[in-house]
Parts: structure tokens; sequence; C-alpha cells
């Protein structure tokens, strides 16, 4: 039964998440009221196991905006997390009882278990049910009978993927696939303004991942309104929760709801302030204050609710909001909004996603399913189900009117554009028409750096030494390209040709993310450059990446998430994309596509149809070295399988390997080749 499934798989992860981390301190500054705390990379403790476990190595991110943080020594005290800096291992707190531990300490912090409200709403045996009705429409979505024709008139720069996603609402669920760079983030903004101009009376309730993203999908729908000269529309946009970035509201405070923000500030410092257990009249007290505020914010958040057309919050807030959400429904029976929709969904599970599909009448998922997908503790196969796959793993077979897949960019100079298009996305995404053919545009995309010329635009850094697992750093490091990646800074920005804030440098581990720093710290170079883990970095672009995979031997590295990790690495430059590898690296099945695709890019040999080679004594031996065609397919044959049934052919688009059938091509060659 699906029901009880998901139920276990919620149960599974919830066992697997650990309720509190220890993280060791490296310095501590008082910042006005603040304090900044400066962590030991890669140092935590989850629930007292030690470091270097699985279940310890937890993210620094903005999931842990909110926690609580207590701290025993030298002095007992607490505080709540106002922002989470992972690019320098910090946290900000707020709201300090008395000073934070110094250096070597350990201080405690309780993040939110954000899985728990999801797990609440399907142990709602009535709303489960509901939600388990909408499974069937994502495999076969239904015509949505009464949904406008969007036209997109205002906007006639629209490419023409972008113009068929507008169609999308017509159906009960869509899906907008879009690649890197194919402005899936503007296509959304324009579909959901010109579905409010259409229909005057339909509510939308726009989610997202992370409230950076939700910021970008609400500010694309506003300046999308003010495109198409529909400004009355404008104030009737919403930003519901209180850590959203402010720089990007100044001259659209029309967003904000004015006394929203107070009330959840005055909640996340009571909710800071929990006493310990065994004081069972403070804990009483402390109870019923939380419980208080947390009403006037439901009555608050329902007011600002129902009066506006679009609202937009993250996803983990419409779970711990859903009964709120759920008292919109009007008396007839129909759900709360008209539209709901997720942004960037590859990241949303399905269990998440299904429970809160009963509040829209129709849904629309927008996101990349080759790239990140839901983060999952859990090994059990029932959470891997219903929390390690999103919705985009139920798209329609085949496609079909339900689905549309942006294919031209305009981020990636062109060698790379390919290089991602042939390598994640079937040779199907393209550089733009309108990019390719302005000067302005290829000019940014051809300039030299360090030792990389202009014209160069992915570069193959080699490095002589693996990576390897430091028990010191808790994870794969690798010290000669941490020091490579601090020589090529030192030259590309010496004469000031690249400002820091144009250059990302991006590997998968955390412990290696610290030693980089370390050593661009070491040579002087500005603290503003970014060293950022890939899963940091999705949704982020830059003139320059610098991407250090550390050791591509380890296990983590050969997964089908690490194949959609190496596309966010990659699809994340614009003009320049240095990798380096080593031998283990260039070994890796993720990995060494990129550099079979540059080696072959260079072989002017003709390619010799293999049927013809088949035909001739000595096949299939003979065929090893050469370039061949075998159908759509060019490449070279790298070898023959051990049994001598398949050559290996290395395909000069991809770079990655195909088999090949022997007798199959013996057969098509006719009698001389038998």
């Amino acid at each position: 039964m699906p029901l009880a499934d998901i139920r276990a798989a919620l149960d599974a992860e919830l066992a697997a998440t650990p309720e509190f981390y220890d993280f060791k301190v490296l310095r501590s500054e008082p910042d006005g009221p603040l304090w900044r705390i400066t962590l030991e990379p890669g140092y935590v403790y989850a629930e007292g196991r030690r470091p270097g476990e699985t279940s310890a190595l937890a993210l620094l991110d903005d999931s842990l905006d909110g926690a609580a943080a207590w701290w025993g020594a030298p002095v007992k005290g607490g505080a709540s997390v106002l922002a989470v800096v992972p690019e320098s291992d910090q946290l900000v707190l707020q709201n300090a009882s008395v000073a934070p531990p110094g250096p070597d300490h350990l201080i405690r912090l309780y993040p939110t278990r954000f899985l728990q409200p999801v797990a609440d709403a399907w142990w709602d045996t009535p709303w489960a049910e509901q939600a388990l009705a909408h499974w069937p429409r994502w495999a076969d979505p239904p015509r949505h009978g009464d949904a406008p024709a969007l036209t997109g008139e205002p906007f006639r720069w629209l490419r023409p993927a972008q113009r068929q996603a507008l169609g999308l609402v017509g159906h009960r669920a869509g899906f907008l696939w879009g690649p890197p760079g194919t402005g899936k983030t503007t296509t959304l903004g324009v579909l959901l303004a010109e579905y409010l101009a259409r229909r005057p009376e339909a509510r939308v309730l726009l989610l997202s991942t992370t409230n950076a993203a939700v910021d970008t999908a609400l500010i694309a729908v506003d300046k999308a309104l003010a495109k198409g000269r529909r400004e009355g529309l404008r104030p009737q946009l919403q930003r519901l929760g209180t850590r959203l970035q402010a720089a990007a509201y100044v001259g659209r405070e029309h967003l904000v709801p004015g006394d929203d923000g107070q009330l959840i500030a005055r909640l996340a410092r009571a909710e800071a302030q929990r006493p310990a257990s065994r004081d069972a009249q403070a804990l009483k007290a402390w109870a019923d204050r939380v419980a208080t505020l947390r009403e006037a914010l439901k009555a608050a958040s329902l007011q600002v609710l129902r009066r506006c057309r679009l609202a937009a919050m993250t996803t983990a807030r419409a779970a711990w909001t859903l009964r709120t959400l759920r008292d919109l429904a009007p008396a007839d029976g129909r759900p709360s909004f008209d539209l709901l929709v997720f942004d960037e969904a590859s990241q949303v599970s399905l269990a998440h996603a299904l429970v809160l599909a009963p509040l829209g009448a129709a849904v629309l998922f927008a996101g990349d399913p080759q790239q990140l997908s839901p983060v999952l503790r859990s090994e059990d196969r029932r959470a891997q189900r219903w929390l390690g796959r999103s919705a985009f793993s139920q798209m329609p077979p085949g496609g079909g009117p339900a689905v549309v897949r942006l294919d031209e960019q305009s981020r990636m100079a062109e060698p790379i554009s390919e290089l991602v298009s042939d390598l994640f996305y079937d040779g199907a995404l393209r550089v733009a028409d309108d990019a390719r053919t302005d000067p302005a545009w290829q000019a940014v995309r051809q300039r030299p750096f360090g030792p990389v010329p202009a014209a160069t635009a992915l570069h193959i850094e080699p490095v002589a030494r693996d990576g390897h697992w430091s028990s010191t750093e808790r994870g794969p490091v690798r010290a000669e390209s941490a020091a490579r990646i601090r020589a090529l800074l030192v030259e590309a920005l010496a004469d000031e040709a690249w400002p820091p804030q144009d250059i990302i440098v991006l590997t998968p581990f955390r412990a290696q993310r610290a030693r980089i720093r370390q050593q661009l710290l070491a040579a002087g170079l500005p603290e503003t450059l970014r060293v950022s883990t890939v899963h940091r970095a999705q949704g982020s672009e830059a003139p320059v990446v610098i991407f250090d995979p550390v050791d591509g031997a380890q296990p983590f590295l050969q997964t089908e998430e690490a194949r959609r990790l190496v596309n966010v690495a990659l699809s994340r430059a614009q003009a320049k994309l240095i990798v380096l590898l080593s031998a283990a690296d260039r070994a890796n099945p993720m990995l060494a596509p990129i550099v079979q695709r540059e080696r072959l890019a260079g072989d002017v040999r003709p390619a010799l149809p293999l049927q013809q080679l088949a035909a001739a004594p000595g096949f299939p031996h003979s065929a090893i070295g050469q370039r061949v065609s075998a159908g759509r397919l060019t490449g070279e044959i790298s070898g023959l399988s051990a049994d001598g049934r398949q050559l290996i052919l290395i395909d000069a688009r991809s770079g990655a390997e195909r088999a090949l059938d022997v007798a199959f091509w013996r057969a098509k060659a006719g009698p001389s080749g038998s």
C-alpha cells in the first residue's frame, strides 16, 4: 500500500536524521548585537557520534537558519541562528543569553526538523487519501477545461519552447523542464504573470526549495508584470516568511507584508529560549507563550493569504503552515488555490510534493531532473523511492503536451554548452540564436584567464596525484589541486582584469573546500573569492568556474547522483570552465567522458563505416583503434569485451562508452562478413 510505504519512508528518514549537531568553534566575534561564530571546517558530532560517520556529515546550509544554539562551557548559554554563511563556515547568532564559547569549545545546534510536518500530514488519513488521488494525474495529466489560453503577446522575445511552455496551464499537471541557462525562471515569471492577468479570479501558491530561490522566482513574476504593463497586479503578489534577501526587495517593498516579519521574529526568539525539560513549570510557560505566538502568526498569515492573489514561500514553510493553507479553501469544496507551482522541483521529494498537491486545482513543476535530487540520509528502500525522487520521476512517458523542455541557453559559451548538452541532454541543448549572433555576448566569453587563452572555453588542468581520505580533515582532500588552484588565481588576478566575484571554485567535498580556502587566504587573495561545494552552487553561475573533483575513486562519485552533481558543476560556467583531473579522475565513469570527448574532438581521421570493416577479414579485432561510424554514432573503437561479443565504442559526441554487438554487424555486412 502506498500510504503505508510513505509513512514507513518518513519514519526511516526521521530516524536517520540527527536531532542535534555539535560543531567545534574556531573563534567568536561580536558584530554589534549579533555574534559571528567561525567553525572548524568539517568537524561535527551528530548526536554525540564521533566525527566522520556518515550521519555526522551535516551540510552547513540555510536549513540551519532559525536553529536553536546551545553551549555548556565555559558559561552555559543559548541563542538562535540568524543566518548561516557556508562559504566562510560561519554562523550569525542573535539573542545570545551570554557570550558564545571561544576556540576549541563546542556549540550545539538543534536544527528545525523540516520533515516532521510532512510526516504529520501523511498521518492525517483523510488528507493523505486526497494526496494519493493526485498520483495518477502526474504520469497521465488530464486537460484542465477552464484554463486560460496564454499567448504571451506582450513578450515577443520569448523563444519557441518558452512560448510553448505557456500551454502547460492547460493540464492538471504540467512539467517545465529547464536545463541550465535556458531561462526557466524568466519563463515561469511570464507564465504566472499572464495567468494572473487572464484569470482575474485565480489564486496561485508559488513554492521553492530555498529562500533565495523563492525570492528569485517571485521577483521574476513581478518583473514580468511590470514589462507587460500590468502594474495594478503587482501589489497582489506577497512574499511570506522572514528569511528573504532584503536587498532584493529594494524598490519592490509591495511584495513584503508589513507586520508578518515582526511576529515571526518574536516567535523565533521565543523558540530559541526553550528551557531544560527537567524544569516542568518553566517548560509549560514557554510552551504556552510559543502557542500564543503561533496562533497570532496563523491569524496574520491567514489575512495576508486571503487578500493576495499569488503567495510565495518555501516548500518547508508550506508544510509547517499546511493547516492555515487548507483553511483558505472555499465552502464549495474547491482547493485553496487554482494553481500550485513548485519551482526547483527536482529537489522536492515525492512525499513532500504529493502531500501539498491537494492545495491546488492544478499543479506545475518547474526544474531540471538532470540536476541535484532531494537530499536523503536513510538507505531504506522506501525512503529512496518516496523521499529520494522528485515528481519528475513521474513525468508522462515519452513527454507529450504536458511536458516542455527548454532547449536554448544563453549562459554558457558554445564549447561548454556542447559538452553539457552531449553529456546530459542527448545533444538537445544549444546556444540561443540571439546570443550566438550578439558580438557583446561573444566578447565577454572570449577573454584570457591566466594561462588559459581567450579562445579556450574548456580547459583540463592535469594533476599528478590522486586525492585521498584525510582522517584529520574528515573528508577527501588533495593538496596538489588546492595549490594549483591558488597558482591559477594568483596569475589570473594579477592584472585585475578579472574581479574576484567573477570566479567560483567548486568541489564536491567540504574538507577540500576548507583546504582551498586556506590556500587562497594564505596567498593573500581576496576573501570575496567564492569557494563552494557543488550542492550549494545549484542556481548560481559565474564567468569562470574551476572544478576540483578531488578523488574520482570515491564511491559517491560513481553514483547517478554524482552524474547530476557533475552536471551542476560544469553548467555554472559562462566563459571559462577549468577542470582539474588526475589519473583516478580520468578513470571515473562520470568524468572520463569529458577527457575522451576532448581527445576525440581533435581526431581528424576519416570515420570508416563499421559495416565495411565487418565485411573484411580480421573483424572484430581489425576495428580496434579505428575511428568508425556506426549508424548515428561516430567514435573510436577502444576494445573488445572479454567474451569477444561486443566492441566498445567511445562516442565522439558524448565521450561515453557504447557497446556494439559483433554478431549484429557481421550479419549487417552480409555473406562476406561471415
